[in-house]
């Protein structure tokens, strides 16, 4: 049976134990989007604590699909090849195997930041967070972002990464494709099942195309989606059916939520009021005044509706994946405990299992989790690393706030 310290093997990728670091956006790369010295020791950090496998933060295939969050990662053209390949040698040199996530934002982003007078995306649907009005993409320009994602793919296999993750989750382009609430064309990119999903199975064969069959090829898919129409359980698992029967996928990793305005079915946990009056745009713009009426009102309401953490929220959904699939399913959602991600591996629930907030706090924490240190995360799930990535680089932030939250509550 196998353990959270098993091997275990993604396509040819063999990997020390069963988890993996999750990829999540970074803000530590140039002003180009190339990645830097302070992105390597980032990573490092998870290499030598012992993870099996950092995935990392999305790089952007193309400038129309950047994100409007800090300084992302690119790949998006054969300039920044060098210093990807600088990254993934360091991280050799130290014994990690690393692999590079791949997306296009679609919607979930400004026109600010792709440099474009009009966001894209299936259909012409905003966001209701980000609230621009995309225009809806042509059957020629579908076809230019599959190419687009097959370059990047190329080029991270030339920078030496050990396989490509496709980022067909959490509210982008290639997830927006998959959701009925997101997508209403009427062609052959939306409808039914296999319409909506042809864009990630062109996507998934041109990048196997690309960088060649050997080559690891990861895809993230949604459970999950708050809106009505929004991606479910059942339809997941058809998704990642589909995936298979390209062969063009390795593993799937399950997720769920956008990073718009479903962060936190994507990151369940506190309601983090001074992060987004802090950090987040607009709300760190606002006056005195309105960010009273936040504190004291819209926030206390809003909290209401906000998901409840428990740990593994994304694994029944795995779980069915796992059955309907002979590839490795990868789970990441509130993995918190030695237990129970033994007994999601034991049980055959999962194959691995993947975090991005515990790591902040503790990149140690596979070793000591090996070791018999620890037995649980100490991460409390605060969210302040999610709203913080709209202007600062990842890091954890949760005891810069703690007296700033004392002073708003009148706590003595």
């Amino acid at each position: 049976m196998a353990g959270l310290f098993s091997p275990g093997n993604i396509g040819r990728l063999e990997l020390q134990n069963r988890m993996i670091r999750a990829a999540s956006h970074e803000g530590l790369a140039d002003i180009r989007g190339a990645p830097t010295e302070a992105q390597f020791q980032f990573y490092r950090g998870f290499v030598e604590g012992g993870i099996g496998l950092v995935i990392t933060g999305y790089a952007g295939i193309m400038q129309n699909g950047k994100s409007a969050l800090y300084r992302m990662t690119m790949i998006d053209a054969d300039d920044l090849v060098p210093a990807h390949r600088a990254l993934a040698a360091k991280i050799h040199a130290i014994g990690g195997k690393i692999v590079s996530q791949i997306a296009h934002c679609g919607r979930q982003t400004l026109s600010t930041a792709t440099g474009e007078p009009l966001l894209v995306a299936p259909s012409s649907i905003p966001s209701k967070f980000y609230r621009e009005v995309p225009r809806a993409l042509t059957d020629h320009e579908i076809q230019e972002i599959i190419r687009s994602f097959a370059a990047a793919a190329a080029r991270v296999a030339a920078a030496g990464y050990d396989g490509v993750q496709v980022h067909a989750a959490h509210g982008y382009l290639l997830s927006t494709f998959l959701s009925r609430h997101a997508n209403v064309r009427r062609d052959k990119w939306g409808g039914s099942f296999e319409n909506r999903f042809r864009i990630v199975g062109e996507t998934l064969k041109a990048v196997k195309e690309a960088v060649g069959q050997a080559f690891p090829v990861l895809l993230k898919l949604n459970s999950f989606e708050k809106a009505r129409k929004g991606i479910k359980p059942g339809e997941c698992v058809e998704f990642a059916r589909l995936a298979a029967k390209t062969g063009c996928c390795d593993a799937v990793e399950i997720s769920a939520g956008g990073s718009g305005e479903e962060a936190f079915y994507m990151a369940r946990g506190k309601f983090p009021t001074e992060a987004i009056l802090t950090y987040m745009r607009p709300f760190c713009k606002k006056g005195k005044g309105v960010k009273f009426l936040i504190r004291q009102v819209a926030a206390p309401i809003l909290s209401l509706f906000h998901p409840p953490f428990r740990e593994g929220y994304n694994l029944e959904t795995a779980a069915r994946v796992k059955k309907a699939i002979s590839l490795p399913v990868i789970t990441v959602g509130g993995m918190r405990t030695k237990a129970f991600m033994e007994a999601a591996i034991g049980a055959g629930k999962t194959d691995f299992v993947s975090m991005a907030r515990p790591l902040l706090l503790e990149p140690d924490l596979a070793d000591k989790f090996r070791r018999g240190e620890s037995d649980a995360a100490q991460c409390d799930n605060c969210n302040i690393c999610l709203m913080a990535a709209d202007a600062v680089p990842i890091r954890c932030h949760k005891d810069e706030f703690v007296e700033r939250a004392r002073i708003h509550q009148n706590v003595p």
